[in-house]
């Protein structure tokens, strides 16, 4: 499956199933995050103190650029004719519609969220951090202020705030979430380096530690996935630079190995057909980690390729 490699360089790359490159990198300040549209149609953040996101056509011509409102917008989601970005900086969230050829057409909203927690050099304030959109429904993970905020997403493109979820205990710091089929939700938590396992309605259930092996120094969980199937649930860990993989159970999560990433600061993966592919961050490079047809269970990772600073895996359907 082809893959787009967002990145801190400056530049965002796509590759082919083999991971040889489908064309030059396209440069765009700080693509740490991209999503791609229903007709093909990228879409990158700018992570940067005056926050951009910017629409590219399939071969990389940019269509256009606008502000996000915040800075440091750090992930976005797309969804029909509207892209909501999350500005980590900024504390904030921001939709935008599309227009007919698939660009930004404006900025329809601006929620700003408002509070603090316990950790002070890392949630002096909001800091949005991921966002998903289900219906009409968006949930944005909010790591300043440990918290999840759910928004009613209008036909105009306007955030109705529907109530806010507090995560427990406080200084956890939530960064991403993942809806599993079967109706519970999935959160990796930054700060207290643990995943939660969440009803569908949001009411708390177990918390488990990300690792199975005890770090030597902080550990920070980044990204998490479920398998195809639903069985698994894989976490990533910057500190131990390793996915830890869960069995998701009838009454919550089963912690069954940690394999190391093949290169440090894991910063996301994606599952491809029978594979994970993992931005390592810190060494720069990319890896690849085969999935046990069994078990599900990744086995040793082996780098494929190397790419300054990746930041995000995006597959291509």
């Amino acid at each position: 499956m082809p893959v787009l490699i967002g990145s801190y360089a400056d530049q965002y790359s796509t590759y082919d199933d083999d991971f040889k490159p489908l064309a030059a990198p396209v440069r765009t300040p700080a693509p740490s995050f991209l999503a791609v549209g229903p007709t093909g149609i990228r879409y990158a953040v700018g992570e940067l103190d005056a926050g951009q996101v910017s629409a590219f056509t399939p071969t990389g011509e940019l269509i256009n650029t606008l502000p996000t409102g915040g800075g440091g917008p750090c992930h976005l989601a797309v969804d029909g004719d509207r892209v909501v970005v999350a500005n980590y900086g900024g504390g904030s969230v921001a939709v935008f519609a599309l227009r007919a050829d698939g660009g930004l057409d404006r900025r329809t909203d601006l929620a700003q969220h408002a509070g603090a927690s316990v950790v002070a050099d890392r949630q002096e304030g909001p800091h949005a951090h991921h966002v998903t959109i289900r219906g009409n429904l968006v949930h944005a993970v909010d790591l300043g202020m440990d918290a999840i905020v759910h928004y009613r997403l209008t036909p105009e493109g306007r955030l109705d705030h529907v109530r806010t979820t507090t995560v427990q205990p406080l200084g956890t710091g939530p960064r991403h979430l993942v809806f599993h089929p079967g109706g519970r939700v999935f959160v990796a938590n930054e700060l207290s380096s643990t995943v939660s396992t969440y009803t569908s309605g949001f009411e708390q259930l177990d918390e488990k530690p990300s690792c199975l092996v005890q770090p030597v120094g902080d550990n920070l969980p980044s990204e998490l996935a479920l398998s195809r199937d639903g069985r698994r649930l894989y976490v990533a860990n910057r500190g131990n630079d390793t996915i830890t993989t869960f069995s998701v159970e009838e009454d919550g999560l089963l912690p069954i190995d940690e394999v190391s990433t093949g290169g440090t600061w894991p910063r996301h993966f994606a599952v491809l057909d029978g594979a994970l592919c993992v931005a390592n961050q810190h060494s720069g490079t990319v890896a690849l980690l085969d999935l046990d047809a069994e078990t599900g269970v990744p086995s040793q990772a082996r780098v494929v390729l190397e790419h300054p600073s990746p930041s995000a895996v995006i597959p291509i359907d």
